[in-house]
Order: structure tokens, then C-alpha cells, then sequence
């Protein structure tokens, strides 16, 4: 089980990232401190890059060379926009792992990231905006490797208001081996929130720690890199019986009690629910309060029961049984009175 000191010391990390400025966020629903949205940089990509992405993007179907796919993305928040996260899977082998040259008995490979965003109108015309290339040196254990492994690796930045398609592009560094991969995104706007507030998807962590920011959009094995955080995520949602379900998302829209307050705080009031997949509740928690629209929870995964059998009627305690489940967190904004709701499904093992 997590103890309470590493994941104390995990959410001290957000500490920089929950000094938000709330007054502007409740006029944007997106203004943070901490991870910046820069302006787009417009790329000049090699040639034969630029084919590469143009040659499927209008299908979402590309070169694969290198297979992968992108089967997730989560939402982080971002001064002047928001941070999504892209989440992709590949195999050891298709990536070109080999013993590192260190010595360390670890496993590296060394691909070259190509990035282009694309902004999408109202037509589905696509306009080219950021885009750029870095070089990605990852890293695995030695011990047990093994080339038919799936591992899943993330690529995340801050994206301005907009519809947005990305085309990723995979390369080894001499070019004879190129993958491309899209993915669609929305950063909504102001104007999303007038009606309704919009809790993003809760991010279930397994650990943090502080890091040496990395300024370059790339591909990390394993974690999300987002400013000085590197954030371990659980992004296939298997957890061990013995588990907390520790997570963090964001309520976008929020209002504040005070706009004019030196440190202008939110009041929103939060119900967790664990379904089976049957729909049925399996643990309801009461109703928590929250000052900040940056929520993080740990959620003990353990049934309160009434028994009745020959021994009699009594209650008992007793860890969620191995199944599927569904995460629910039910917001209501006690100042606007606006509701709005999330999920994210996990697996106990």
C-alpha cells in the first residue's frame, strides 16, 4: 500500500501548480501558474517528414515502420491553456531497444520525434500551427526485457484555445525508419463554461517527483513529464486489492466566493462513487469539500458490508473484490450551483 509520507510528498509537488490564479481561471476556466502555453512555433520539417504526415492525415491512417498507437489522452492544466497528454503503445522490440553501451545493464534505443499540430475549423480544414522535432534517448530494465513487451509512452504540451489534430512522427535518427500516428484533441474556451462546469478526466497516480523541467515537447517511457513534475500515472487502471485509488483532475469553470480576495478560493463539493459493471454502487463515499478547483483525493478501495448469516447480523469491513470497476466523482460548485460529473474506469487485481 502507498504510504501517506510518498504520497504527501507527491501532491507538495502541485503545490506550485494549485497556486492558481483563480480569479482569472473563473473567468477562462484554463489560467494556471506553473506550465506555460507559449505562443505556437510554426516548424520547418524535413521533406520527407512533412510527406509522411500529409499522406495519411486525412484519413488518420499512416506509415508504420515503427507500429504504434495512441489509445489515451488525459488533461493537465496550463497558464493561458491546457496541457493535454497523449498516450501511446509499442512494443520493446518495434522501438529498437538494445544493452546500453554504459554498461549499466539497461536497454536503450534513441528515435527522433517529429510533432505537428494541426488546427481544425469549423469545415475540418486543417491549418499547420506548432510544430517541432527532439530527440528522445529512453531508457528500460535490463533485467527481463523482453522485445515482445507493450509499453505505453507519453507526449504532452500546452495547446491555446482550439480544435486541434497532432501527427507524431517516429524516427530512427538515420531516417530509413519512419512511423506517423494522429490524434484529435479540443482546448474548449470561455465560452464553454457559461452553462456548466467541465471536471477533466481524474489522472490515477502511482507516483511523483521532482525533476529538472523539460522544455521540449518529446516522448517520455513510462511517465508524464509536466514542468518540474514527473508524474508515474496508471494509465491502464490495474490496481492490487491492497491499493488507494490516488487521483487528481481539474474543474474547469469554477467560480470563486470572492473575486476580490487577496487569495480567491473556490467551494466545491465532490461525491466519489465506485460502480461494478453492473452499474450498481459498490463504495459511496461522503460528500468532500474542496477550496481549489485542483482536486486530489486518495480513495481507500474498501466495502463496508451488513452481513446476515448464521452467525447473525453485524458490519464488516472488506476490501473491492477483483473485477472492473468505474470511478465516479459527482461536482456541484456551491457558488454557482452549477453540477457536472467524471469517470475513469480501473481494474482491481
Amino acid at each position: 500500500m502507498k504510504t501517506f509520507r510518498m504520497i504527501a510528498a507527491g501532491l507538495a509537488l502541485f503545490s506550485v501548480i494549485s497556486m492558481l490564479s483563480v480569479s482569472a481561471q473563473a473567468a477562462s476556466g484554463i489560467q494556471a501558474k506553473g506550465q506555460e502555453v507559449k505562443p505556437p512555433v510554426k516548424a520547418s520539417l524535413p521533406k520527407e517528414v512533412a510527406a509522411l504526415i500529409q499522406e495519411g492525415l486525412a484519413t488518420r491512417q499512416g506509415r508504420q515502420d515503427i507500429p504504434f498507437s495512441f489509445f489515451k489522452q488525459l488533461v493537465l492544466i496550463a497558464k493561458g491553456g491546457l496541457f493535454p497528454v497523449f498516450i501511446f503503445k509499442a512494443k520493446n522490440g518495434d522501438l529498437g531497444y538494445t544493452p546500453s553501451s554504459s554498461g549499466s545493464g539497461e536497454m536503450e534505443t534513441m528515435l527522433t520525434v517529429f510533432y505537428q499540430f494541426f488546427l481544425v475549423d469549423n469545415a475540418g480544414m486543417l491549418k499547420p500551427t506548432m510544430g517541432g522535432k527532439s530527440p528522445a534517448l529512453l531508457k528500460t530494465e535490463g533485467a527481463g526485457y523482453d522485445p515482445e513487451k507493450e509499453d505505453w509512452y507519453s507526449f504532452g504540451t500546452g495547446l491555446q484555445v482550439g480544435k486541434y489534430a497532432l501527427a507524431l512522427v517516429l524516427a530512427t535518427p538515420d531516417m530509413k525508419k519512419m512511423s506517423v500516428a494522429y490524434a484529435d484533441t479540443v482546448v474548449p474556451g470561455p465560452e464553454s463554461y457559461q452553462t456548466t462546469i467541465w471536471p477533466t478526466e481524474p489522472v490515477l497516480l502511482k507516483s511523483m517527483q521532482a525533476i529538472d523541467p523539460d522544455q521540449r515537447p518529446t516522448i517520455h517511457r513510462g511517465y508524464l513529464s509536466y514542468g518540474g513534475a514527473m508524474i508515474v500515472a496508471n494509465v491502464m487502471g490495474n490496481v492490487a486489492t491492497d491499493e488507494l485509488l490516488d487521483i487528481l483532475f481539474y474543474v474547469l469553470g469554477a467560480a470563486v466566493k470572492d473575486p476580490a480576495a487577496v487569495r480567491p478560493v473556490n467551494d466545491l463539493e465532490v461525491t466519489f462513487e465506485v460502480q461494478g459493471e453492473d452499474g450498481k454502487a459498490a463504495i459511496k463515499w461522503a460528500p468532500q469539500s474542496y477550496d481549489s478547483f485542483a482536486i486530489t483525493q486518495q480513495l481507500p478501495l474498501i466495502q463496508t458490508l451488513q452481513i446476515k448469516d448464521d452467525k447473525g447480523e453485524r458490519i464488516e469491513k472488506r476490501p473491492l473484490p477483483a473485477g472492473k470497476y468505474v470511478l465516479l466523482a459527482n461536482v456541484m460548485d456551491k457558488v454557482s450551483g452549477m453540477k457536472g460529473e467524471t469517470k475513469v474506469g480501473f481494474e482491481v487485481k
